[in-house]
C-alpha cells in the first residue's frame, strides 16, 4: 500500500533534528525537517508525508496548532508530539485532536521506534478502512443497479399483463357510455329509466376505479427509489401483488389462492422490494407451470422461530434435486433459453438478506415447488 514512508521532523532546536533523523532513518524513513510549525506545514502541503513529529514548544507555530492544521487539512497523516517532562497537560490536548502518540524529551530511542511502529499501523489501518467503506459503497452501488435492472425486468411482463387487465374495463366503461348516450339520445332525455341508468353509472365507477388501482399499483412498483423499511401489513402487500399478477394467471389459466392468517404480524420491511420478490416468484410459477394449474400465496405466523412466513407454492414441473442448491447464485436458471438470465432469485436472496431474514426452497420434481419468505418478527433494518 506504501511504497515509501516519508516522515517530517519538526523541532527548533537543529542538534534533535540531526541526531533524532539518524534514528528515524534507520527504521526505513525517508526524513525531512523544519524548524517550526510555519514552515513544517508548508513541508506537510509540499511533500506529503504519512507522518509527522513535531516538538510541541516552538516560534512562530507551536506543535499542537500544528497538529490541529495538519488533521483539519489532511486527516489521514499520523502526528506524533514531542513533550517535555511535565507537560502532561499537552500531551492529554494531543491526543485529544488525534494525536497518534508522544514521547517524553529527551527523546528515548525505544520509545520513539515503539511511537513509529503505531503510526504505521495506525495509519495503515486507516487506509484499509477507507478502502473497505469505497468497496461497501460501491457494493451497494452495483446491488442497486442490479436491483433496478430486475425491477425493469418485471415492469416489462407486468406492463404487457396490464395492458390487457385495463382494456378489459375502459371497454365496458365505453360500451356503458355508448349506451347510456343512446338512452338520452332516444328519449329527448326525458323519461329515462333511472334506475338502470344509475345501475350504469356505477358499474362505470366500479370499473374507473379497478383501473386507476391498477395503474397506481403499477406506478408504484415501477418507481425507482431508496430502500425505505417501515411497518408492512402483509395482507395489504399480498393483495397488491397479486392485483399486479392477476391478468397475467389468467391468460394462463392458473388458479391464485390466497390463504393468509387473520392474525399476521405486520413486518419491518421496504414495500417495494418485497412486492417485488413476491412478484417475480410468482412469475417463476407461471413459467412452471405452462397452462393450467394452481399457484398458492399463504401468510402465516411461525412464533416457535418468531418469525413471518409468506409461501409461494405451485404445482409446476418442479426442480430437480442436483439443481435446487444452486438456484439462487446469480445468473444460474432452470429455465429454457430465452426465458430469463437467472437474477430473480439472487436478487431476492440479497433482499431477505437485508431484511434479516432468508428464503428457502422445497421442491420435488413432478410435484412443484415452494418458496417460503421468512422475516424476523419487528424486522431488522439492514
Amino acid at each position: 500500500m506504501t511504497d515509501q514512508w516519508k516522515l517530517l521532523l519538526v523541532d527548533d532546536e537543529q542538534d534533535i533534528r540531526e541526531v533524532t533523523s539518524l534514528v528515524i532513518k534507520d527504521q526505513g524513513f525517508e526524513v525531512y525537517t523544519a524548524e517550526d510549525g510555519v514552515t513544517g506545514f508548508e513541508m506537510v502541503e509540499s511533500v506529503a508525508p504519512q507522518i509527522v513529529v513535531t516538538d510541541v514548544k516552538m516560534p512562530k507555530m507551536g506543535g499542537i496548532e500544528l497538529l490541529r492544521k495538519v488533521k483539519e487539512h489532511f486527516e489521514d497523516i499520523e502526528v506524533i508530539v514531542i513533550t517535555a517532562f511535565g507537560e502532561m497537560n499537552l500531551a492529554i490536548e494531543a491526543l485529544q485532536l488525534d494525536a497518534s502518540d508522544f514521547i517524553n524529551k529527551p527523546i528515548d530511542d525505544a520509545a520513539l521506534k515503539l511511537a513509529l511502529s503505531r503510526a504505521k499501523e495506525r495509519y495503515l489501518s486507516r487506509q484499509h478502512l477507507k478502502e473497505y467503506t469505497r468497496f461497501l459503497e460501491q457494493k451497494n452501488l452495483d446491488q442497486a443497479r442490479i436491483l433496478h435492472r430486475d425491477k425493469l425486468i418485471s415492469l416489462g411482463r407486468l406492463s404487457a399483463s396490464v395492458v390487457h387487465e385495463i382494456n378489459n374495463p375502459i371497454s365496458g366503461i365505453l360500451n356503458y357510455a355508448h349506451l347510456m348516450n343512446r338512452m338520452i339520445k332516444k328519449r329527448n332525455g326525458s323519461d329515462i329509466d333511472m334506475e338502470k341508468f344509475s345501475r350504469f353509472l356505477d358499474i362505470m365507477e366500479s370499473e374507473s376505479s379497478r383501473i386507476s388501482e391498477i395503474v397506481s399499483s403499477l406506478l408504484t412498483f415501477s418507481r425507482k427509489s431508496e430502500a425505505t423499511f417501515a411497518r408492512v401489513d402483509v395482507k395489504t402487500l399480498l393483495e397488491k401483488s397479486a392485483l399486479l399478477c392477476r391478468h397475467k394467471l389468467e391468460l394462463s389459466s392458473i388458479e391464485l389462492a390466497m390463504e393468509i392468517d387473520p392474525e399476521i404480524e405486520p413486518i419491518h420491511a421496504d414495500f417495494n422490494q418485497i412486492q417485488q420478490s413476491i412478484i417475480n416468484l410468482v412469475f417463476n410459477a407461471v413459467d412452471a407451470i405452462g397452462t393450467g394449474g394452481k399457484i398458492t400465496i399463504s401468510a402465516m405466523n411461525k412464533k416457535e422461530e418468531g418469525q413471518v412466513w409468506i409461501v409461494v407454492r405451485d404445482n409446476g414441473k418442479g426442480i430437480d434435486p442436483e439443481e435446487i442448491n444452486h438456484i439462487f447464485e446469480p445468473f444460474y436458471t432452470t429455465k429454457d433459453e430465452g426465458y430469463g438470465v437467472g437474477l430473480g432469485l439472487s436478487i431476492i436472496f440479497g433482499i431477505m438478506d437485508r431484511h434479516g431474514g432468508s428464503i428457502e426452497a422445497d421442491s420435488k420434481p413432478g410435484t412443484g415447488t415452494a418458496f417460503t419468505l421468512r422475516f424476523p418478527f419487528g424486522g431488522q433494518d439492514r
